[in-house]
């Protein structure tokens, strides 16, 4: 059996441990979710954002290409024709091809060469589509070339082609990195990396689709490079170089069908919550270790008064009246207790030494002294027996002695008989004497009964009043609890606000570095883009101190969480502690009830004992006629006794 010391250190320590792993707990979960949560909604729209400046770079080169074969002198010209030759310079220069040129019908190109047989013009002819090659080094870099068909009434009639450096989409993907582990990289409709931050990847033309068919430890990559040849934006994982990695993709749409990924490393990102997990866990050992002898101290406090109280109640039910009761310094129900202790022992002393007096002073035969003490509550049953056995035996005895002369002259009849009603009569007094102590017994018991009752009427109370208090607390729990979940929303929109602007900085930037490019007069409207990215930017300041603020008031409301929790748990305790008394308390009443059992089995002996000796003293009565010879002697000695006795 536990001791109420064990149970309030076991129960302290168990709720500030549970919740402390709780706050703990949750508090990860949250912020892990809240960064897989941001890297979705990150790299979704980064990578969108990527795919569409690829696109547009894209777009300019296309519309410049099929403008040429459009127009009357790439329709009619040859490839070689020299007024050709200007007319190509200024399209290249103007637009940022490294050349342009020309093919006729037949595969020969303005260089002097013939490429009928490469696949790009064969695609390119046989669709009557603009076409993309692939990835290719022209001796001196890597380069795509771009070929629009020149259509004339419906038939192929050659190509206008326009070669660009591959370098433009390293350059892009090279600032899309996410972290200091993180990549972006573009793929061709093949799978193999046309666009990355190191160029000797493209140079040597990567394809972990290929590699994933002898190297099952890419599997993962090749399956997310899979979906992105497909033409599938989205959002996938995978393990790379022993690190986790999240990657967002999205198709670069137009006729070069090309798939662009961002790539960033979960390490590097969740590093800040593997730190806010080991904090967590060093305060969660922080405050058990606090804890513990806060509780070892409460536990000592309730339980050594108790037990120094439960201590001398053995003592009593051993028949000690006498040993001091326990005393408490706490100004709390121990020291109540102490004292209801201390009080019940000084009046059970009080009446076991008035009864203990005047029974002597009977037993003495001195009934001259009269009984005027006045007892409390269920010990005035007793003190009117005492009283009345007290007066009766004098008043009898009194009667005795005026007839004592009267039986002395009607002694030769009944002188017998006096000496057996005398011997009656001490049987009698004797019973009567057992009868009394009985009595007082079972009104000792039943005070003891009443008063045990009504202090554990008490402590139910207390018990009842404490919950509801508890109760109130938990609601309070609540509420703090649910103020966390109103800021953790409140920080999301926050959080869709910021990546809105951020999506539409990046549109407004990519928009500069275009009109910039085009210099010149066209030069004023960097300035007008310029100015939008600064509004932008300070929206984006906006928004993040906003979401500063929420963060503080979330950090607020967990600790507003945590002194609720400390409140649940003191009136817990104090629960625990009216508990424990109404159980003592209850344990006396069972006992007080047995005690009475007994003494009213006593009382039933005595008054079988009295009912036999008045049984006795009337035979005794019967043959007093037939004995007044020997009562003649009794009735002196009988004389004799009764002067014993000192009457008033």
């Amino acid at each position: 059996m536990k001791s109420i010391k064990s149970k309030i250190q076991v129960s302290m320590l168990s709720v500030v441990l549970i919740g402390s792993v709780l706050i703990g707990v949750i508090t990860a979960l949250l912020n892990a979710s809240g960064i897989d949560d941001v890297m979705t909604k990150t790299l979704g729209p980064a990578t969108q954002m990527a795919a569409d400046a690829v696109e547009w770079k894209m777009g300019n080169y296309w519309t410049a290409l099929q403008e040429a074969a459009a127009s009357d002198i790439f329709r009619e010209s040859e490839p070689t024709d020299p007024a050709l030759v200007s007319v190509r310079e200024e399209i290249a220069q103007r637009n940022g091809f490294l050349y342009t040129g020309k093919m006729d019908a037949t595969g020969f190109s303005s260089t002097g060469y013939n490429y009928a047989e490469e696949e790009y013009f064969k695609q390119c002819k046989s669709t009557m589509e603009p076409y993309i090659s692939d990835i290719m080094n022209d001796g001196q870099q890597m380069i795509f070339l771009l070929e629009v068909p020149i259509i004339n009434n419906g038939r192929f009639d050659g190509v206008v082609y326009g070669g660009i450096s591959a370098d433009f989409l390293s350059d892009i993907v090279a600032n899309l990195a996410m972290g200091s582990n993180g990549v972006a990289y573009v793929l061709d409709n093949r799978g193999n990396v046309i666009g990355h931050r190191e160029t000797s990847i493209v140079e040597e033309g990567s394809n972990m689709i290929e590699a994933a068919k002898t190297d099952p430890s890419v599997a993962d990559v090749a399956a997310v490079n899979q979906r992105m040849i497909q033409g599938e934006t989205g959002f996938g994982a995978y393990q790379f170089y022993g690190d986790n990695k999240f990657v967002g993709f999205a198709p670069i749409d137009g006729n070069q069908r090309w798939s662009i990924a961002i790539e960033t490393s979960q390490r590097e990102f969740k590093a800040t919550l593997d730190r806010s997990i080991l904090l967590t866990v060093l305060v969660v050992l922080l405050v058990v270790l606090a804890t513990f002898p806060v509780a070892v101290k409460v536990g000592k406090s309730i339980s050594g008064p108790i037990q120094s109280c439960v201590a001398r109640l053995e003592q009593m039910a051993d028949g000690d009246l006498h040993t001091p009761a326990p005393q408490v310094k706490s100004k709390d129900e121990t020291a109540k207790l102490a004292k209801a202790l201390e009080t019940m022992l000084a009046r059970l002393n009080d009446v076991t030494r008035d009864v203990t007096h005047h029974l002597s002073k009977m037993a003495q035969g001195d009934f001259r002294e009269s009984i005027d003490r006045t007892y409390w509550g269920d010990f005035v049953s007793m003190e009117q027996s005492i009283k009345a056995i007290h007066s009766s035996l004098r008043n009898t005895l009194s009667q005795i002695s005026q007839s004592a002369g009267a039986v002395a002259n009607g002694a030769v009849q009944v002188s017998n008989g006096a000496q057996s009603l005398s011997q009656g009569a001490a049987e009698q007094a004797s019973a009567v004497h057992e009868l009394s102590a009985t009595a007082a017994s079972i009104a000792e018991t039943a005070r003891q009964t009443a008063a045990a009752a009504e202090e554990a009427g008490q402590f139910v109370n207390q018990a009842s009043v404490q919950m509801g208090v508890s109760v109130s607390c938990v609601k309070e729990l609540n509420a703090a609890m649910e103020k966390i979940s109103n800021s953790s929303t409140e920080i999301g929109k926050i959080i869709d606000t910021i990546e809105n602007i951020a999506f539409q900085t990046n549109i407004l930037a990519l928009n500069a570095a275009v009109e910039a490019a085009r210099a010149g007069n066209a030069g004023k409207g960097f300035a007008v883009v310029a100015d939008e990215v600064r509004n932008l930017a300070s929206k984006s300041d906006e928004a993040a101190k906003a979401t500063k603020e929420l963060i503080e008031g979330s950090i607020s409301s967990v600790q507003e969480g945590s002194q609720v929790v400390k409140r649940v748990t003191e009136s817990l305790d104090k629960t625990n502690d009216i508990s424990s008394n109404v159980t003592l308390k209850v344990n006396t009443v069972v006992e007080s009830v047995e005690g009475q059992t007994t003494a009213i089995s006593q009382v039933t002996e005595g008054i079988e004992q009295i009912s036999a000796v008045v049984q006795s003293t009337s035979a005794t009565a019967e043959q007093s006629a037939a004995t007044s010879q020997e009562l003649t002697d009794q009735s002196l000695l009988m004389n004799n006794l009764v002067h014993k006795f000192q009457l008033s």
